[in-house]
């Protein structure tokens, strides 16, 4: 009798053994790349639950970067997750996380993690180290979330997350200019540039020189900042147009500066806003407008008016022609400019702009609909 109680105890023991491997392979296998997601649970995929990866999207050959598995919605009691790398190696971060020697580029949890409430959003860390080959390498996510009762049923529900790129570059790239020009129109002067690449790239300052200040050091006035890319090896796209500016020559370059702090220059650009020829007031748009519209005006230079250096003055009547708003009351030179007019408590119907100059006059008429 003990003989058997012996053998049955082996036996039982052989089939736990046995078939441990292949209830612990069913939590492998759950994203696009190896497998069909979470079907011991349910074969339904159900995209109201949010799954998504977050890091670094370039990393240099073989470096290694930190990145987490967001995981929301659905029954929200616990949670599971799957990520898979391609090419890469998937390794731990700490204990919420298994790997496994059947499945070297995936992970999965070590246990169900719980939510501290439905509305919450839970994640797991991990790392990724990229491989020693320049490729663009993808990041593949599913998140279970469930009912926490250990029963896999279709009260459960999964979804994969979106595809994460991860660009393996072959080592630290600058920011690299391709393109850097200034052209001069009727509304200012439009700044373009392109970059080929981008690394660490928090933006651009513009800096502006006009007239005499060219050739003067430390002269360089700062207009405005650009936010940049980061890190990016496609090709990124910037414009400026700095306008309400006088007629004159100018000078741009931008200072590109990093996240930690350095800089550098790119070449200089030369343009020139050419005086207009005559004075005049544009139409205002939009028109009719609610509750706001913009006003265009020029002022020829001095040999051509004799306005240049006049006060300006520019505003706004209702039909009886009382005085409503004051939008522009001082000396300026000859340029193209324009204002921005914002009704606020005005009500609905016809008003009156002039623009006076020295002797010059000129009145638009206008449209505010509520």
């Amino acid at each position: 009798m003990k003989n058997y109680i012996i053998l049955a105890v082996i036996f039982v023991s052989f089939i736990t053994f046995a078939y441990s491997g292949l209830f612990e392979r069913d939590l492998l296998g759950g994203t696009e790349l190896n497998g069909s997601g979470c079907v011991c649970h349910t074969t339904e995929q159900d995209t109201s639950v949010s799954v998504w990866i977050e890091g670094p999207d370039t990393l240099i050959k073989g470096q290694t970067g930190l990145y987490r598995m967001y995981l929301a919605n659905g029954p929200a009691e616990a949670g599971g997750h799957n990520v898979a790398g391609r090419f890469g190696i998937m390794s731990l971060v700490d204990t919420l996380s298994v790997w496994d020697y059947r499945s070297p580029n995936e992970l999965t949890q070590a246990f169900p993690l719980v939510f501290p409430t439905p509305q919450d959003t839970i994640y797991w860390e991990f790392a990724y180290t990229a491989p020693d080959s320049v490729v663009i390498d993808t990041l593949y996510s599913c998140g279970l979330s469930l009912v926490y009762d250990h029963i896999p049923d279709f009260l459960d529900r999964w979804n994969y997350g979106p595809k994460f790129p991860i660009a393996v570059i072959d080592n630290i790239v600058p920011v690299e200019f391709v393109t850097f020009t200034a052209t001069a129109s009727t509304n200012g002067i439009l700044l373009n540039w392109n970059t080929a690449t981008e690394t660490n790239n928090m933006g651009f300052e513009i800096e502006r020189l006009k007239n005499s200040k060219i050739e003067k050091l430390n002269s360089w006035e700062r207009i405005v900042f650009v936010s940049g890319s980061g890190t990016t090896t496609e090709t990124q796209t910037y414009s400026y147009n700095d306008d309400n500016l006088p007629s004159g020559k100018y000078q741009y370059r931008l200072k590109q500066i990093d996240f930690n702090g350095k800089y550098e220059y790119s070449n200089v650009v030369d343009v020139e806003m050419i005086s207009p020829t005559e004075f005049s007031l544009a139409q205002n748009y939009p028109n009719p407008f609610n509750p706001s519209t913009t006003i265009r005006y020029s002022i020829p230079n001095v040999t051509l008016s004799g306005v240049e250096g006049s006060r300006v003055q520019l505003k706004v009547y209702d039909v009886l022609g009382n005085e409503v708003a004051v939008l522009v009351d001082e000396y300026k030179s000859a340029g193209n400019y324009d204002i921005d007019f914002n009704s606020q408590d005005l009500s609905s119907g016809i008003y009156f702009y002039k623009l006076r100059i020295g002797k010059n006059e000129l009145v638009k008429k206008m449209l505010l609909l509520r």
